[in-house]
């Protein structure tokens, strides 16, 4: 067998795609507004342009609910940084955008965390 027959690859796992190639050779800039909890959604009147990665494709169908930056990583498989590199691309071209926690207008009285905290207690 020659070193052209051999597989580069484990069968089980696919094939092999180094982080840098997935994000374009490219390191990650701080950007406010892409805090690990921020809250991302898809801009649903902007219809997606052709030429997108698979990644940033992917990370546009799970931003069609609002989905925190950390849950977003978790399904792409990515570490934090290289996420907030996809998603600051699709920032830029305004295909999604963003708002923090604090922004969310859910319920947080007393009662209603007092109930969380129950529920967490009883686990």
């Amino acid at each position: 067998m020659t070193i052209a027959d051999e597989a580069w690859y484990d069968e089980d796992a696919g094939p092999l795609v180094r982080l840098y190639a997935r994000v374009g050779s490219r390191t990650p800039l701080l950007r406010d507004d892409l805090e690990l909890s921020a809250i991302i959604l898809r801009d649903a009147d902007v219809p997606e342009p052709e030429g997108l990665s698979a990644d940033q494709q992917a990370a546009l169908r799970l931003s069609r609910r609002p989905t925190a930056l950390s849950e977003i990583a978790v399904h792409l498989g990515l570490p934090i940084g290289p996420t907030r590199l996809l998603l600051g691309d699709l920032l830029e071209a305004g295909l999604i955008h963003t708002r923090s926690r604090a922004e969310d207008n859910r319920d947080s009285s007393p009662a209603v965390l007092q109930r969380l905290l129950s529920g967490l207690r009883s686990l």
